[in-house]
């Protein structure tokens, strides 16, 4: 009789591994800090969406696990990672000094393209070329980071007066809507979103920066609030969203064949590398 009970009791806890190994390590919620970056994320009539939002989305899906979603100006975003008021940021640029206070995880691919609406009938090659010979002035986003190549051409439109930093990209476009600025650095899913809403009497014009490589998008995990099996687990669903090309898909559902392939083009290979070591 004792053996009998024994083997039920060895029995019941083996079949009970499986149930508590698949209980998904969850935190009550995660807090996701979102700013304005076009379709990557907007606000409109209260309602938060974009890329950034259905990444996420499908991210809570595949992990069981509760996002909410809390809007803030970009240069205040990551202010409020660090000090640990929210969990997470998405569309983030992967830079040092964030790096101090939170751990990061890419998704997707990121480059700046040169958005002009008066070129005075001139063609540029580049950033450098504009600042060299154009005349124009630029308004650019106040926190969002550019690669070292574009902050040190931002630093010669700056000393030449060229060069205007507001608080978001609807305060851009409106400003290039009403003349009052010439141009923009900007991503396409967020000139591509603007660009449809105002109105130009001619079409701009864009030209892709060979100042800006290819790099990470992604989300940052704050150190303090995020436990490192939380960020394991994160990690791992955006590594299968990307080996699945469910990603590439969320990002085709906003822009045409075209720019998705271009926006893609550096391939998933390094992207599931880093998640791997992530995990």
């Amino acid at each position: 009789m004792m053996k009998r009970k024994q083997l039920l009791l060895i029995a019941s806890f083996w079949f009970s591994l499986p149930a508590a190994q698949a209980e998904p390590v969850c935190p009550p919620v995660t807090r996701v800090g979102l700013s304005d970056l076009g379709y990557t994320s907007y606000r409109e009539q209260g309602r938060i969406g974009g890329i950034a939002v259905d990444i996420a989305n499908e991210m809570a899906r595949r992990t069981g696990c509760k996002f909410e979603f809390h809007w803030y100006p970009r240069q205040r975003l990551f202010i409020e990672l660090a000090a640990g008021h929210v969990d997470m940021t998405m569309g983030s640029l992967r830079l040092p000094e964030r790096d101090a206070y939170a751990n990061y995880l890419p998704y997707a691919w990121l480059q700046y393209d040169l958005v002009l609406t008066q070129s005075g009938g001139q063609q540029f090659s580049s950033l450098g070329d504009f600042v060299a010979r154009g005349t124009g002035r630029l308004n650019v986003t106040r926190g969002v980071a550019y690669d070292s190549a574009i902050e040190t051409q931002l630093a010669l439109l700056a000393a030449a007066g060229r060069l205007e930093v507001v608080n978001d990209f609807e305060t851009v476009f409106g400003k290039l809507e009403m003349g009052r600025a010439e141009g923009t650095l900007a991503s396409p899913p967020i000139y591509s979103k603007y660009l449809k809403q105002i109105h130009l009497p001619t079409p701009a014009v864009i030209v892709p920066l060979p100042e800006s490589a290819p790099q990470f998008t992604g989300i940052y995990l704050s150190k303090q609030t995020v436990s490192p099996a939380v960020r394991r687990h994160y990690a791992a669903a955006l590594k299968a969203m990307t080996e699945e090309q469910r990603v590439r898909a969320i990002y085709a559902k906003y822009f045409d064949e075209a720019t998705v392939r271009r926006l893609f083009r550096p391939g998933p290979a390094t992207l599931v590398t880093a998640l791997s070591a992530a995990e």
